[in-house]
């Protein structure tokens, strides 16, 4: 439940004002052109044809409805107001969890609510939709089951009547498409920093796409992936050899390390987005991430010119099961940010030891050794912590992916060619990605029934 929440009678492209904050922000429609000209919004039902940046299936988030009922100026969430209509449920995002499951999330900002209606629509953002369900007052995530495989659906949610007040205008509309293939399904998360995040084409250092929570908007949540980015490449080398249902989250950034929480270096980067061990909301990054603990956990990312609308909700995390993985390659920045050989190490382990305690098994643990970063003197101390990764993952019983000898002749310190990254001594070009992804799906491949 919003906490001092007053919904405004505003013009459309304002959002609500809430006193805690004492502020108004104005983003609205120049927010959303600004993503438009990014790449596109798209809300109709073709999942395949939209660019790398585009966000999937937004309508306008902060247009506050039309018609009748329009809302009255500062109304008490705790107090019954007759008369008053309740402010809509705002952020609305989806994700596909499965071949016949999508989860919503959404923001409260009413205070008087009966529950909160969940309408879906199954021929596009327009319509018609038709109320599904509905969920208790102050709950604001919904799993909507017993869909079709491989199939559109557009939702929307608003708050039930209550209090004496009427029922809010609707949410912004979302669409998202189920998994497609046959069981049982796979799901691997890509956990590291930039190089694992980016996509890069050949040895251009251009970044031609990033995934959903290197900086944006809270719409940013559901933007696919990029052709180029490594959780694209193992989805489309899956499908060309088998035909479970594949889906990849990735959840790099580029200012990641393994530390954090008093576990090495800060908790934050300097953009605001939380390091791999820093807790928010008693939640560790990893755990919100790769075990999709407090779904939908957030980074608690504050409002900057960076992140826009502030914390990120991670809304495409998932519980992993039994025929999920992993892929985590990460340390390439401890250096900067002075976290020791010894402490990665031991970060690196700490992840090993979650993943296992949540019932997963260690050979669904992908962990990789690290390429050369030459352009900072901490990559002098890279061949070490390589040769205690392989070390790590030898006495863990989890997969290595030995990246710091495909990469490299002498364990990581420099590179065998130029050829293998764009220019700047620490991001591999995208051959050096196609061979992390053929290793990835040749791995995931012997354990998938």
């Amino acid at each position: 439940m919003a906490t001092g929440s007053i919904r405004l009678a505003v013009p459309s492209g304002e959002t609500t004002i809430h006193s805690r904050q004492r502020l108004t922000i104005w983003f609205g429609r120049l927010a959303l052109a600004a993503i438009a000209l990014s790449g596109g919004i798209a809300c109709g039902d073709d999942a395949t044809s939209r660019r790398p940046t585009e966000v999937a299936a937004i309508s306008d988030p902060d247009s506050l409805a039309t018609g009748s009922g329009a809302p009255t100026a500062a109304v008490d969430p705790g107090v019954p107001q007759p008369g008053v209509t309740l402010a809509a449920p705002q952020q609305l995002l989806a994700s596909p969890l499965s071949l016949s499951q999508v989860r919503l999330s959404w923001k409260d900002a009413s205070g008087l609510e009966s529950g909160f209606e969940i309408y879906r629509s199954t021929t596009g953002s327009s319509g018609p939709y038709t109320r599904v369900s509905s969920v208790a007052p102050n709950i604001t995530r919904f799993t909507n089951g017993s869909l079709s495989a491989d199939r559109s659906y557009c939702y929307r949610v608003r708050a039930a009547a209550g209090g004496g007040a009427a029922a809010s205008p609707y949410s912004n509309q979302v669409c998202t498409r189920t998994m497609a293939g046959t069981t049982p399904i796979v799901r691997v998360v890509t956990f590291g920093d930039s190089n694992t995040d980016w996509g890069i084409d050949g040895t251009n250092p251009e970044i031609v796409s990033r995934s959903y929570l290197s900086l944006g908007t809270y719409l940013s949540a559901m933007a696919p992936h990029g052709s180029d980015q490594l959780a694209a490449k193992i989805e489309t080398k899956w499908r060309a050899v088998r035909s479970n249902a594949i889906r990849a989250v990735n959840h790099g950034i580029s200012g990641t390390t393994t530390g954090g929480g008093g576990f090495g270096g800060p908790n934050r980067h300097s953009s605001g987005a939380p390091h791999a061990r820093t807790l928010v909301g008693g939640v560790t990054r990893f755990e919100g991430e790769v075990l999709g603990l407090k779904w939908p956990w957030s980074g608690g990312e504050p409002v900057t010119t960076k992140y826009t609308n502030g914390a990120i909700r991670r809304v495409q995390a998932f519980t992993p099961g039994a025929t999920d993985f992993a892929y985590v390659s990460m340390g390439t920045n401890d250096p900067t940010w002075k976290i020791s050989t010894t402490q990665t190490l031991a970060n690196l382990r700490w992840m090993i030891d979650r993943w296992r305690a949540a019932g997963r098994r260690a050979d669904h643990f992908l962990l990789t050794t690290l390429a050369p970063r030459t352009d900072s003197p901490g990559g002098g101390s890279f061949p070490a912590l390589n040769d205690g990764i392989r070390t790590l993952a030898k006495s863990q019983g989890v997969v290595l992916i030995d990246l710091a000898n495909h990469t490299s002749a002498d364990n990581g310190l420099t590179w065998r060619s130029s050829s293998l990254h764009v220019g700047d001594g620490v991001h591999y070009s995208e051959p050096v990605r196609d061979w992390i992804v053929t290793q990835i799906v040749a791995e995931m491949r012997t354990r998938v029934p």
